[in-house]
C-alpha cells in the first residue's frame, strides 16, 4: 500500500510536447509523486496543443473526460498560453499554466491543493528570454528526443504557434553536448533533435560568450555545427532531425547528410504547391525552390526519405491551385505525407481571410491528397523490396506480435524475432511492401 499522491499524463501535439511531458513526469517523480501510466490518478495533467481548432477541441474533451473520472485536472502547454480563459472554468480544473517555468508546475499544483483555490499561472513571453533548461534523465523509448530550440520567429498567417511558444530561443551548445553524451552513455543508440523551429537554432545567439571555436575560427553556432559536434560523440550510432522548414535547408545542412550517423530522412512541410497560396500563407519559398532543395538532398543521399505536410482548403485555394499541390507532391516523390484540412484558428490573420473553402470541398481535396500520398509511400517502400535495411528495434511489439522499428530513412518495418533484439540495431531483408511500411525477415 502506498500513500504517495498519484499523477497521470495525457499529451497532445508534437514531439516537443512529448519531450516536455517526459520532463514534467520527472519533476513530479522527484517531488514524491507516483506516475500512473494507466488507470485512475489523483492528479491528471493534460499537456495541450492548439495548432488547430480541432486539436484545441480534443484537449477540451480530454479535460471534461478526466473531470468525470474524479481526477483533479491540471492544464498546461500551448493552449493556455494563447487562450487561458477558455480553460479556467472547465469542470475539474484546479490549475492552468503555459509553456514557461515548467519546473514550477508541481509548486503550482501543490498551491492549488493546499488552498483549495484554482491557480492560474500563465506567464507571458518576453523578448530576449533565454532557453529554459528541461533536461530529461529517463525515458522509456528506444530513441531519445533532445530539445535544442524553442519558439518561432516566422508568423505564417494560419499558425498560432509563434504566439503560443514565443520567440526563438536556442539551447547553449555545451548543454546540448552534455545531455547527448549522457544519453549515449546510458545506452540510447539514436538521438532525435527537436525544436519548435529547429532551423532557427543559433539565430538568437550573438554575444561573445556564445561564440564557438572551430577549425576556421570563432563562429556563432548554428544547426550544422550542432550536428557536426554531435557526430563526434563516441558511441552515437544514429542522429535524426525532426521537422525542418524548407527555407532553412542550406547547402551546409544538406552536407550533414554525408555524416554516417545522420539518418537519411528529412521532414519538409510543403503545405501547398501553389506559389500564390504559399505567398498568402506567408511561407518564404515557392514550389520551384522547394523541389530544388529536394533534388539537392537526393544528390547527396539518393535513398533519402522526404516526408511532408500538406494543407488543403486554405482560404482562396481554387481547384487549379489544389491541382498544383498534387503535381508538386508527384514531383517531390514523397516517402510519407501527412494531409490535414485548413482549420481557422482564432488569433491568426487567416481566420479572417475571405474565400473560406466549404468543409465538403476540403474533405474531397483531403481524400484526393491522402490517396496520392499513399501511392507515393507505396512506390517508395517498394524500392526496398529484396534489399537489406538497418532497423533500430523498439521496445514494444506490434499488436500482431511482430518486432518493429524504423529504418534510417524513416520507413516502419515489422519482422519476427526474439525479445533479445529489442533496443538493438539489426539488419533485415525486406520481403513485402505496403503504403504504411514494410515486412521483413532477419
Amino acid at each position: 500500500m502506498t500513500n504517495k499522491k498519484t499523477v497521470s499524463f495525457k499529451t497532445f501535439g508534437c514531439k516537443q510536447n512529448q519531450y516536455d511531458t517526459d520532463f514534467l513526469k520527472q519533476v513530479f517523480r522527484e517531488k514524491g509523486y507516483e506516475i500512473c501510466e494507466s488507470g485512475p490518478a489523483d492528479i491528471f495533467v493534460i499537456n495541450t496543443c492548439t495548432v488547430t481548432s480541432r486539436s484545441a477541441a480534443k484537449c477540451r474533451q480530454a479535460i471534461r473526460a478526466a473531470a468525470r473520472s474524479g481526477a483533479k485536472v491540471v492544464v498546461t502547454g500551448c493552449y493556455p498560453q494563447v487562450a487561458k480563459d477558455e480553460l479556467v472554468n472547465l469542470p475539474g480544473v484546479i490549475a492552468v499554466t503555459g509553456v514557461r517555468n515548467r519546473k514550477g508546475l508541481v509548486d503550482v499544483v501543490e498551491r492549488a491543493l493546499t488552498t483549495g483555490e484554482k491557480v492560474v499561472d500563465v506567464q507571458p513571453h518576453e523578448k530576449d528570454a533565454s532557453f529554459e533548461e528541461t533536461p530529461v534523465t529517463s525515458r522509456s523509448l528506444t530513441r531519445a528526443f533532445l530539445k535544442i530550440q524553442e519558439g518561432c520567429d516566422d508568423y505564417c498567417t494560419y499558425c498560432i504557434v509563434p504566439y503560443a511558444r514565443g520567440p526563438s530561443r536556442s539551447r547553449p551548445m555545451e548543454d546540448i553536448l552534455w545531455e547527448a553524451r549522457r544519453l549515449v552513455k546510458v545506452g540510447y543508440k539514436e538521438i532525435v533533435l527537436t525544436g519548435t523551429h529547429l532551423g532557427l537554432y543559433g539565430k538568437d545567439l550573438f554575444s561573445s560568450s556564445d561564440m564557438i571555436d572551430t577549425w576556421d575560427g570563432p563562429k556563432t553556432p548554428d544547426l550544422p555545427l550542432v550536428i557536426r559536434n554531435l557526430t563526434e560523440i563516441e558511441g552515437l550510432l544514429r542522429l535524426r532531425l525532426s521537422s525542418l522548414e524548407p527555407h532553412d535547408v542550406t547547402p551546409a545542412l544538406i552536407h550533414c547528410l554525408r555524416y554516417p550517423q545522420v539518418c537519411n530522412h528529412l521532414h519538409l512541410p510543403l503545405q501547398s504547391g501553389s506559389d500564390e497560396i504559399l505567398g498568402i500563407m506567408g511561407r518564404p519559398y515557392d514550389s520551384s525552390t522547394f523541389l530544388d532543395i529536394v533534388e539537392e538532398a537526393r544528390k547527396v543521399s539518393p535513398n533519402i526519405g522526404i516526408s511532408s505536410d500538406i494543407m488543403v482548403g486554405f482560404p482562396g485555394e481554387n481547384e487549379k491551385e489544389f491541382e498544383d499541390t498534387l503535381k508538386v507532391m508527384e514531383s517531390a516523390r514523397f516517402s510519407r505525407v501527412h494531409v490535414f484540412r485548413y482549420s481557422p484558428r482564432p488569433g491568426t490573420p487567416a481566420s479572417n481571410f475571405e474565400g473560406q473553402v466549404p468543409e465538403k470541398e476540403k474533405e474531397r481535396r483531403s481524400k484526393a491528397a491522402i490517396a496520392l500520398g499513399r501511392k507515393l509511400s507505396l512506390e517508395f517502400n517498394q524500392r526496398l523490396l529484396g534489399k537489406r535495411v538497418e532497423v533500430l528495434v523498439e521496445e514494444d511489439r506490434s499488436r500482431e506480435g511482430f518486432l518493429q522499428g524504423l529504418t534510417r530513412n524513416y520507413v516502419r518495418v515489422w519482422f519476427q524475432g526474439p525479445d533479445e533484439l529489442k533496443g538493438e540495431i539489426v539488419e533485415v531483408r525486406v520481403c513485402q511492401a505496403r503504403h504504411y511500411g514494410v515486412f521483413a525477415s532477419v
